[in-house]
């Protein structure tokens, strides 16, 4: 190896770097949203297991779970009343 390719090589493991770097807290915040989302579906399924005897159900979709996740408990809340409201 010559002195050359071992420069090109450094260059491109620091060029690799700082892409990472660059890119990471966006795909870190799409990441934490993904997951609040996801939790958010599982409050929804929750919340509709307890109440599936009274027949007071909140649809499980990409917008609920959103919601959900977005805005944690508030959100469900306001889903809850949103659906109480309006029975949509």
């Amino acid at each position: 190896m010559t002195g050359l390719e071992i420069a090109a090589y450094l260059l491109a493991a620091a060029l690799a770097l700082v892409i990472c770097r660059v890119f990471w807290r966006p795909l870190k915040s799409v990441l934490v949203m993904v997951a609040n989302s996801l939790l958010g579906g599982l409050g929804l399924y929750i919340f509709n297991l307890a109440f599936s005897g009274t027949g007071f159900s909140i649809g499980i979709n990409i917008v609920t779970a959103a919601v959900c996740g977005l805005f944690g408990l508030p959100g469900l809340v306001l889903l809850i009343l949103l659906k109480f409201l309006f029975g949509m």
